[in-house]
């Protein structure tokens, strides 16, 4: 169900969602570009230097200060997408001087690339990277800053980091702290170790379903998300369950939902609101056996750039991750005593993984890749503890690679720091935040202002993607609306499938043509406000077909469940004749 590809896009832990404006070899438009050379390994015990690419836009008015963009990964580049970073915070654009450097080993920085399908392409990897493999780390990179910082001519910097490049933020502030004017961590990673194990994401996944699902549709026809994970997960056990999948071209054919498609499922939803919005409903779906919602939600919401690694170099990801994330072996440890370390660790927290099978996560983590990477010794390490300077953190509360639990840990690191939860945010909180608040808040926090709480900008952010509701998969399951009987039981059908199609187009283009598929049979055209349904089928046995325009025309109701004939929706009522039955209703 999904492939190799979309594991490493799991794995990565951190891009900041926007779409790169130039390709990592381009000096982005208005800036000033140049190379800043680094040594390979900064104690001089390994020769070798390195020239990495940094991008300047110079601030329109009087400087204030500098701001560092330090993109996630590990591995991405930051160069592509300064000019949409610069956008997102443009009140600033007046008073800070813009800067954008591609991490070593990224971009236009040395990046060599490594093509990841099996365990021995890891090994592979990590032989082409040679000498290079040791010091693509983290206070590598933070040292970096520090020769960037004399190459701009300036006394301290203010670093925006995103996931990752947090990480590097927190080690530099505390390396460099009178360099330091203050840190934004958005989405932050742990300064003591990348989660290699994805402990963080089983334990935020409950609590981020539920959110999802709450208040709304979903709610009133889930009962409870994170029960319904728990019985999911139960009834897959080791096996797979067998569901209809369909295209858009309305051809049918047979899918299998595994417990590992599933789990990359969740984790991949923290930066896909739509996927995200429509999980809860389509895991309780699979806690009652019926695997199609989420076979479709697969169909209508992942493509295969949302599958891709974002243009992460891969190498880097290894290089850095093997040799600092929190593993059941040290790395340097030998690779055959790596198994019996998982092992170990597998029975002494197998709670930990619940309710996944531990072998499931672990078998989707850094933890299945990092065993085969060759013994490295672990770099250096700073303080757990920040100092005193300037700290805002920025947390998505449906983010599941750095949750929210894991923000409020970073924030208890420093004095002062002061943390912002955006409720319908997922990872890489500033570009995926609809309402704006966290991109005001980052301006507000530069200017010394006071910073507000974004949970509490409404009762409900308005912004959000409600969330899907849950499909019943029988006619048998439904209530009779509109009139009595098998008729009002179709009519809830149809209701059903319209709420359906409703949720599916909620990510399509209001411009554009669109063809969607089916959750069971036909499948949806449209343009605008104009749709047209080819014989869809949500509830078995139940097909519908017809045009809306708008909240107005006229739908056939066929199939072998069904009390078949037509319905006629206008603005505020629905008449119509099914099986032989007339009705009206609101």
């Amino acid at each position: 169900m999904l492939s190799r590809v979309a594991k490493l896009a799991g794995l990565t832990l951190g891009v900041l969602a926007l779409v790169p404006a130039v390709a990592s070899a381009q000096c982005p438009e208005g800036a000033q570009c140049a190379k800043v050379t680094v040594p390979l390994d900064h104690t001089g015990v390994t020769p070798g230097t390195l020239d990495l690419a940094y991008a300047k836009l110079p601030a329109t008015g009087t400087r204030a200060g500098t701001l560092v963009l330090l993109s996630g990964g590990p591995g991405q580049a930051a160069l592509p997408i300064l000019n949409d970073f610069a956008e997102l915070i443009e009140p600033l654009r007046s008073t800070y001087d813009i800067v954008a450097i591609d991490q070593r080993g990224t971009g236009g920085s040395d990046r060599v690339d490594c093509t990841i399908e099996d365990a021995d392409d890891v090994a592979a990897c990590a032989t082409t990277l040679g000498a290079r493999r040791a010091h693509w780390s983290t206070p590598e990179t933070a040292k970096d800053l520090e020769n960037l910082r004399g190459a701009l001519g300036v006394d301290k910097l203010t670093l925006f980091g995103v996931s990752y490049g947090t990480q590097v933020a927190q080690e530099y502030v505390r390396r460099f702290p009178a360099q330091t004017a203050a840190i934004i961590l958005d989405s932050p990673t742990p300064v003591d170790g990348l989660d290699g194990v994805d402990v963080l994401r089983t334990f935020g996944a409950p609590r981020v379903l539920k959110e999802v699902c709450f208040p709304g549709i979903c709610k009133e026809t889930v009962t409870d998300a994170s029960e319904a994970l728990a019985a999911a997960v139960e009834r897959l056990g080791d096996g797979t369950l067998r569901g209809t999948r369909v295209t858009a071209s309305g051809r049918v054919s047979t899918s299998t939902v595994s417990q590992s498609n599933l789990y990359n499922l969740i984790a991949l939803s923290d930066v896909n609101p739509l996927l995200r919005a429509g999980l809860p409903a389509a895991i309780a779906s699979l806690a009652t056996g019926d695997a199609a919602p989420l076979i479709h939600l697969v169909e209508v919401t992942l493509s295969d750039s949302d599958t891709s690694s974002g243009g992460s170099a891969i190498s880097r990801l290894l290089a850095t991750s093997c040799i600092e994330a929190r593993l059941p072996w040290t790395p340097d440890s030998p690779l055959a005593s790596r198994a019996d370390a998982l092992k170990a660790f597998i029975a002494e927290r197998t709670e930990a993984f619940a309710p996944f099978d531990p072998e499931v996560v672990l078998g989707n983590s850094l933890a299945e890749l990092c065993a085969q990477w060759p013994p490295t010794p672990k770099p250096e390490g700073v303080p757990y503890a920040g100092p005193d300077v300037p700290v805002l953190i920025l947390a998505g509360r449906q983010d599941l690679r750095t949750p929210l639990e894991s923000a409020r840990r970073t924030q208890a690191q420093y004095p002062n720091a002061k943390l912002v939860a955006v409720r319908s945010a997922g990872h890489s909180v500033t570009s995926t935040d609809f309402t704006g608040c966290a991109a005001r808040n980052v301006v507000t926090f530069l200017r010394g202002g006071t910073v507000q709480n974004c949970s509490a900008i409404s009762t409900r952010d308005r912004a959000a993607l409600p969330a899907g509701p849950f499909i019943p998969a029988s006619l048998s399951d439904l209530r009779p609306t509109g009139t009595t009987g098998k008729a009002g039981q179709t009519f809830s059908a149809v209701r059903v499938t319209l709420t359906g199609i409703a949720f599916d187009t909620a990510g399509t283009s209001t411009t554009r043509s669109f063809r969607l598929p089916g959750l069971r049979r036909g499948y949806v055209t449209g343009k605008g406000s104009t749709l047209t349904l080819h014989g869809v089928e949500w509830v078995r046995g139940v097909r519908v077909s017809g045009t809306l325009r708008g909240s107005s025309g006229t739908l056939t109701v066929t199939g072998s469940q069904a009390a078949a004939g037509t319905v006629r929706f206008t603005r505020t009522t629905a008449t119509g004749t099914l099986g032989g039955q007339s009705f009206t209703a609101r």
